[in-house]
C-alpha cells in the first residue's frame, strides 16, 4: 500500500510540473530546457531597473523615460484576433506610461473586463493575484489628465479610464483602458449634448461623429491617447460577448500586448 502511494505521489508531482445612454461613464476598477541548451552560455540583455512610481515621481519618470522610448504602435493579441493601435505624441506621458506597462508584460496578465456594444471596450484589469502584484510593484499613482482638442472620442479611439468620485480633477487610471465601439451618432443626438448638456463640439468633429462614429459625452472627461489603425473587425467581435449584469464577460477575454514599433 505505502508502495502505491508513493508511486501515486511521484506521478503526480511530475504531472505538476508539466445611443443607449448619452452619458454613460468610465470608471477604472481596477520552461524548461535540455541539458545541452543549458550548458550553452548566451548573453541576456540586461534588465531594465524601474522605480515605484508615485504621484509625486511618475510625471519627471515617464517624461525622461519617454524620452528613450519612442516607439508608438501596439499590437493586442486576443482569442478574437488582433488589434493595434498607434498611441499619440501629443499625450507624452499617457503614452510613455502605456508604453512602460506593455513593454513590463502588465496587459498580459489582463482581460477586456467591462463590454458594452455599442459603447465601448475596456481592459487592463483582472481577478488574478498575479495583476495586482504587478501593480503593487509598479505604484499606485493616477495621472493628471492630458486634452487635447483635437483627440475626440471618435469610434476607434482609445483612452484612459478613471474615477468619477473624489476626482474632481479627472485624473487617469495608469492600467485601465477602453476603446471606443460605438456607431455614428443621429444628428439630434449631437443637438442634445449641445443644447442639454451644454456641451462644446466642434463642427469638423460633429460631422465625423455622425458619419464615422464615436462617444462624443466623453469628451473632455478622459484622456485620448490613440487610435485604433487595425482590428476594429476585433473589436466589434469583442463587443458582442455575452456578459453578467456588472458587463463582465461571461468567458474571459485575455489579451497579450507588444509594442510593434
Amino acid at each position: 500500500m505505502f508502495r502505491i502511494l508513493l508511486l501515486s505521489f511521484i506521478v503526480f508531482s511530475v504531472a505538476g510540473c508539466g445611443s443607449k445612454n448619452a452619458k454613460k461613464k468610465i470608471n477604472e476598477d481596477e520552461k524548461t530546457t535540455s541539458a545541452k541548451e543549458s550548458k550553452q552560455k548566451t548573453k541576456q540583455p540586461k534588465e531594465e531597473k524601474f522605480p515605484k512610481l508615485t504621484f509625486e515621481t511618475y510625471e519627471e519618470f515617464l517624461l525622461n523615460w519617454g524620452k528613450k522610448n519612442p516607439e508608438n504602435r501596439i499590437e493586442i493579441e486576443t482569442e478574437f484576433g488582433n488589434i493595434q493601435i498607434k498611441l499619440y505624441k501629443q499625450t507624452p506621458i499617457h503614452r510613455a506610461n502605456f508604453l512602460m506597462l506593455v513593454k513590463r508584460g502588465f496587459f498580459n496578465t489582463t482581460v477586456f473586463y467591462r463590454v458594452i456594444d455599442n459603447f465601448v471596450i475596456q481592459g487592463g484589469n483582472s481577478d488574478t493575484w498575479e495583476t495586482q502584484e504587478l501593480k503593487a510593484e509598479i505604484g499606485n499613482y493616477k495621472m493628471k489628465p492630458e486634452f487635447v482638442a483635437e483627440l475626440f472620442h471618435k469610434r476607434g479611439a482609445v483612452a484612459m479610464a478613471r474615477n468619477y468620485t473624489d476626482n474632481p480633477d479627472k485624473l487617469s487610471s495608469p492600467y485601465t483602458f477602453y476603446i471606443v465601439q460605438r456607431g455614428k451618432i443621429k444628428p439630434e443626438g449631437i443637438t442634445y449634448l449641445r443644447q442639454m448638456e451644454d456641451q462644446v463640439i466642434p463642427e469638423d468633429q460633429a460631422q465625423h461623429y455622425m458619419e464615422f462614429g464615436g462617444s462624443p459625452s466623453l469628451d473632455g472627461e478622459h484622456t485620448v491617447i490613440g487610435e485604433v489603425i487595425s482590428g476594429m473587425d476585433v473589436v466589434d467581435a469583442i463587443a458582442k460577448v455575452e456578459t453578467d449584469d456588472s458587463d463582465w464577460p461571461k468567458s474571459d477575454v485575455w489579451m497579450k500586448m507588444k509594442v510593434l514599433d
